[in-house]
């Protein structure tokens, strides 16, 4: 089963707090959210947002980047574009869908320049 960019994150917070020996309510304390939110986060089923990983990143005193680190882990991870809600207007829910088509041509050109450099 495939890994999703979130849940990968969720992933590499666990580790970091079994390493530092760190619970989950310790960290969901520092940060001012329930142990329930902090258990969504790492289980990769709420999506976080820069200034979160950041205020995660400096309560655990490790750098953003051992967060975001998720090649060594599970290179196939599935590109995950995501947001809140529902999208309604028919012209919305085009645009979505075009966004979604860029950024997979978007990895598709990646992924070739990688293979040939």
């Amino acid at each position: 089963m495939e890994k999703t960019f979130f849940e990968s994150v969720g992933r590499n917070i666990s580790n970091t707090l079994e390493q530092k020996r760190i619970t989950q309510q310790n960290l969901a304390d520092l940060l001012g959210v329930s142990k329930q939110v902090l258990s969504k986060i790492i289980k990769g089923q709420k999506a976080i947002n820069v200034s979160e990983i950041s205020m995660i990143s400096k309560a655990l005193g490790v750098s953003i980047d051992s967060l975001l680190d998720i090649g060594s882990q599970s290179p196939n991870l599935t590109p995950q574009f995501s947001f809140m809600g529902e999208l309604k207007k028919e012209t919305t829910k085009e645009k979505v869908n075009i966004l979604r088509n860029v950024i997979d041509e978007l990895l598709f050109l990646e992924d070739y320049a990688n293979d040939y450099q």
